[in-house]
């Protein structure tokens, strides 16, 4: 019984893994090391045999000769392919006529196990037959597990067995197998041992080729592409080209891959001129990846007629004909347009459009139908022409109209969520002589269009267009759809000449709508206050709906405030916000909301009491501990204050004596530890009271020890308010109670060197920042230590320390030097670098203990980080802009900036100007802003107009007093939403 093969596909996989794992020597690398007498250097074995053998694959025989043109035994083929492939020679088979003890014995193992040999239909391996070339292609198609195929072309090929056929194939179509000087196959002769090294080292070769990418060719393929061909796929996310004619580096538009990732079309952004060019891949492997074309310049390689026929002009009395006709360069491109050509007619004269690719013969006498006449189309500079005898036929009339489909240029279904996109009807139609027709051959004069249903969707005979559609143009018939509605509707093209019908049903989907609206409780609703109110919204089919323009259309209204659905650009989200700002009072609020689908939904809003501020319940951002002799401030801003609702309460812009703002008490029990400093003064006054907006609390640490400061709510008129208190302790402390020290981490430094020199060529100290030390007590409590008590320096170059002074302690600064505006820092930055690593050193002077600090150099731009309105001009998100004369200029707008206050991202002031917006930054450098208006809700009909959006120049005319609009500034990349309403005065 004949052996089993292993499987093909067990076999393929065995094979890619030894493969894989196979270092493949290049065929020249043993070329010069081995000589055979009867292997001539110069002949077509040489370099294959002598690489095998210098690599142990392949033997002579003792005496010195290679025998090349001798026969390959199956024993010997099993030998040389367990050898190249380094199979595992191991295990046993139970050939009858191969002997354990043979040495070709473990070979003859090795490929049965891979599949590649079988014994035949005795079980016999046949160990001393001669390998026939037919069967040499099926071992090696095995044993290297190639894949592909070709059509043969041997004179021979009907001589090869069936079962050969598909091996003989693939083996040819992979470069292993070629045909004698006759262009015969001979698969029926034995293999020669010459012929059996090329076939080896060829396949080695294709396995070695398959693992490395390489450009096979590059070629060009029309007047401004050229095409990268590889041996194999590659990763199309690493590949970057180049592109060079001669030393010139042609500028490249677009790069396009094949499905298969083994070509990319490489589009220039310039035509290709006469030259070579060289293409150079980097990216997929250690070296550039080359190769060249030489290109001609783009000519004329061919002129064509359109027709036979010579059309009539389309008169009562014609005297002239038209045909038209095609001019192709060298790749096949429709050139027409762009060359120049030069008609010669039998009778009349010839004129040529090139933009219509048509000639007209006029000055014939009465012509008519069936006349004959010929004409030569001549392009001088390459000597290109065509001649024809023309036909004489009646004029062009649209015969034929079929409409191939509906087409949107971004794929979009049509629906009455996306009836604001451009829809149309793509039209093919011809001539009564098979002519193809352009969109302006479409009019009243040849046909006619109706819809069925103009509700749904509209089209009429001025709608012909012509538009590009994947890369060619096309007649199309554009659908007027601004209103359409759901439903179904026909559009016919009627031609008037033959009276051909083309039709085409439009359906409009119907669009997605709120259905179900439900509303939820907020967890507080307060008086003078906005809420936003849970909601969920679903539509017929249960999908939940977020989009703002479909929650728009829900009709909601409140029985007091208002309530209105608020696209939040930023979050991407939309909210149901309860206005309840003019509420004063505690109330019961009916919301009611009515769906597209004519569904009621109300929620009655329970509004809680104005909040107020109840009791001070901390403070933050501030150091309360303080060594002996200096003092620590305590703001509004310090001071944590609740109302009623457990919700923090912000006193800024509250504080005053008049009616609804407050005031802040501080009291000490004595002035022994502490004493209040009042306008720059220090008091042994027990207590402070801060009644103005920009009061602070200034306490001086008078002795060493710990005292309890109490800060009280009052009202307006400084009567307290009950249970609002709140207490914490100071600590006074000295230099000997520190157990350790710290250092306030150091925010990043910017690098302003390049602007930061003054007109005297010294640096003027713009961006620095302040160097914090901590004093540590024993309880772990910090205490900021004057800057008296400790030294800093810098051993990093181009770091200055600037020396403390009356208004700052030790700061550090980016030094400079150079030309005004020309700086030049002095930090070393590493190549590319645009940040550095800094340390500051600090010595503590009373027992010289050290600590660094280390901190970023940067030189990142500053930018606009923040912007905060001053609120008599921007109050929560909503300014009210005066109009003039129903005018509103951008001067307008950019004038609720005066008095913001606005922060770069390192923390310093910038200066926005109110009448154009122009951005200063403080270390002199500029941006500009634009404002893009958006959301224009009009009163009644809308009569605005809106010019140079998103410019700094925008303005609106005709602007009436109520309507509202969102300008969004953008601040040099910073943007800032605000709701703008229109006012009188």
């Amino acid at each position: 019984m004949a052996k089993q093969k292993t499987s093909r596909k067990a076999f393929a996989t065995t094979a890619a893994a030894v493969m894989a794992a196979t270092a493949v020597t290049p065929v020249a690398a043993f070329a010069a090391s081995t000589k055979f007498p009867d292997v001539p250097a110069s002949g077509e074995y040489a370099d294959a045999i002598n690489n095998l053998v210098g690599q142990g694959i392949l033997n002579g025989f003792e005496d010195g000769t290679f025998k090349p043109n001798d026969p390959v035994l199956r024993e010997q083929a099993a030998k040389i392919l367990a050898t190249a492939l380094k199979l595992d020679t191991t295990g046993t088979e139970n050939y009858p006529d191969v002997s354990t003890d043979n040495w070709s014995y473990k070979y003859i193992v090795a490929v049965t196990k891979a599949g590649i040999f079988g014994g035949d239909e005795n079980g016999k391996f046949n160990p001393f037959n001669n390998l026939t070339r037919q069967e040499a292609a099926k071992i090696i198609v095995q044993a290297f597990g190639f894949t592909g195929s070709t059509e043969l072309t041997f004179g021979d090929k009907a001589n090869i067995q069936s079962w050969a056929v598909p091996y003989v194939k693939t083996a040819v179509a992979n470069g292993i197998l070629k045909g004698d000087d006759q262009g015969n196959f001979n698969p029926n002769a034995n293999i020669k041992r010459g012929d059996f090294a090329l076939m080896i080292q060829r396949a080695l070769n294709a396995v070695e080729n398959a693992k490395t990418p390489k450009v096979e060719s590059v070629s060009a393929i029309n007047a401004k592409s050229l095409e990268v061909k590889f041996n194999k796929a590659v990763d199309d996310t690493k590949a970057k080209f180049e592109v060079k004619r001669g030393n010139i580096t042609a500028n490249v538009s677009k790069i396009t891959w094949n499905k298969d990732k083994t070509a990319a079309q490489i589009e220039l952004a310039s035509k290709l001129f006469a030259g070579d060019y060289t293409v150079n891949v980097t990216g997929l492997t250690d070296k550039a990846l080359t190769g060249t074309v030489k290109v001609e310049n783009e000519k004329v390689a061919k002129i064509e007629f359109a027709s036979d026929l010579a059309i009539l002009a389309s008169s009562s009395s014609p005297n002239s004909v038209s045909v038209g006709y095609k001019v192709y360069n060298q790749y096949g491109e429709d050139i027409t347009a762009k060359t120049t050509i030069a008609a010669t007619p039998s009778s009349g004269s010839a004129s040529v459009d090139a933009a219509k690719g048509i000639i007209t013969i006029s000055g014939l006498t009465n012509p008519k139908a069936g006349d004959k006449l010929s004409l030569t189309l001549v392009h001088s500079e390459t000597a290109t022409a065509t001649s024809k005898v023309l036909t004489v036929s009646d004029a062009s009339k649209v015969s034929d109209v079929t409409i191939e489909g509906l087409y949107n240029a971004d794929k979009k279904e049509l629906s009455e969520d996306n009836k604001a996109n451009d829809f149309y009807l793509l039209i093919n139609a011809k001539d009564q002589y098979g002519n193809e027709l352009k969109a302006n051959d479409l009019n009243p004069n040849s046909v006619v269009v109706n819809s069925s249903n103009p509700l749904v969707a509209k089209a009429t005979v001025s709608d012909f267009k012509e538009i590009t559609v994947d890369g060619k143009k096309r007649i199309a018939l554009k659908l007027d759809t601004s209103s359409a509605t759901a439903g179904k509707t026909t559009v016919s093209i009627i031609s008037l000449a033959s009276a051909k019908v083309a039709q085409y049903e439009v359906e409009v989907k119907e669009g997605s709508k709120v259905d179900n609206l439900v509303l939820s409780q907020p967890e507080l609703a307060v008086a003078k206050e906005k809420v936003v109110l849970p909601f969920e919204a679903y539509d017929k089919q249960g999908n939940k709906v977020d989009k703002y323009e479909l929650l728009n259309a829900v009709n909601i209204s409140s029985t007091a405030g208002s309530v209105k659905f608020v696209k939040d650009a930023k979050a991407n989200t939309t909210n149901l916000v309860l206005d309840l700002t003019d509420v004063k009072d505690p109330t019961k609020v009916t919301v009611t909301a009515i769906t597209p689908t004519q569904k009621v939904v109300n929620l009655v809003v329970d509004v809680k009491e104005a909040a107020k501020p109840v009791y001070i319940a901390g403070v933050k951002d501030v150091t309360t501990n303080v060594e002996k002799g200096q003092k620590f401030e305590l703001g509004l801003s310090n001071i944590v204050v609740k109302d009623q609702y457990e919700r923090e309460f912000p006193l800024t812009n509250k504080v005053g004596t008049s009616a609804g703002n407050y005031q802040v008490k501080a009291t000490i029990p004595s002035t022994t530890v502490l004493n209040f400093v009042t306008s720059g003064t220090n008091s042994d006054t027990t207590q402070d009271t801060i009644t103005v907006n920009t009061g602070k609390f200034v306490l001086n640490g008078k002795a060493k020890g710990t005292e309890t400061v109490t800060l009280t709510l009052l009202d307006n008129a400084g009567k307290p308010i009950p249970g609002s208190e709140y207490n914490f302790t100071s600590r006074v402390s000295a230099a000997d109670e520190y157990v350790s020290y710290e250092v306030k981490a150091i925010d990043p430094l910017y690098d302003d060197s390049k602007v930061d020199i003054n007109s005297s060529q010294s640096d003027t100290d713009t961006y620095v920042r302040d160097v914090v030390v901590y004093g540590v007590l024993a309880n772990g409590q910090k205490v900021v230590l004057p800057s008296s008590a400790y030294t800093v320096t810098s051993p990093t170059k181009g770091i200055e320390v600037i020396q403390p002074n009356e208004s700052h302690g030790y700061q550090l600064n980016v030094e400079g030097a150079g030309n005004a505006g020309e700086g030049k820092s002095l930090v070393q930055y590493a190549k590319d670098a645009t940040e550095a690593k800094g340390t500051a050193v600090i010595t503590i002077n009373a027992n010289g203990k050290q600590l660094t600090q280390e901190f970023t150099i940067t030189q990142a731009k500053p930018q606009v980080a923040s912007v905060k309105f001053d609120k008599a001009k921007v109050d929560d998100g909503v300014a009210k802009v005066q109009h003039s004369n129903n005018d509103i200029k951008a001067a307008n707008l950019f004038a609720l900036v005066d008095k913001a206050t606005v922060k770069d991202q390192y923390g310093e002031t910038v200066t926005i100007n109110p009448e154009d917006g122009a951005i200063t930054f403080a270390d002199t450098t500029t941006a500009s802003s634009s404002i893009l208006v958006t959301d224009y809700t009009s009163v009644g009909t809308a009569n605005h107009t809106i010019t140079a959006n998103g410019t700094a120049s925008v303005a609106i005319s005709g602007a009436d007093n109520g309507e509202t609009f969102k300008a969004t500034f953008n601040f040099g990349g910073y943007q800032v939403p605000v709701k703008v309403v229109i006012v009188d005065k």
